[in-house]
């Protein structure tokens, strides 16, 4: 079994190339095998140095809904709406 450092090696990235693209990858690596969405260590350590910007979703996601009011101010023309 290959190690992830050859592998990125044969894939062409950079030893000296930055943190972050190389997180990505094996990111999006993880995402696409298992479904998993991981947190980078750089992006613990953004977390953690600025708590206060994390946002955090407590409420479960709700439908929208709209309130369109049927509008009969509008000049009626007698045409038929062609579709």
């Amino acid at each position: 079994m290959k190690k992830v450092g050859n592998i990125m090696q044969e894939l062409g990235f950079k030893k000296d190339g930055p943190d972050s693209v190389k997180e990505a990858f094996i990111k999006h690596l993880i995402k696409a095998s298992t479904g998993v969405n991981v947190t980078t260590p750089s992006e613990a350590k953004e977390i953690r140095e600025n708590p206060d910007k994390v946002v955090s979703f407590k409420n479960a996601p709700q439908q929208l809904s709209f309130g369109f009011i049927e509008d009969d101010t509008r000049p009626k023309s007698g045409k038929k709406a062609v579709s």
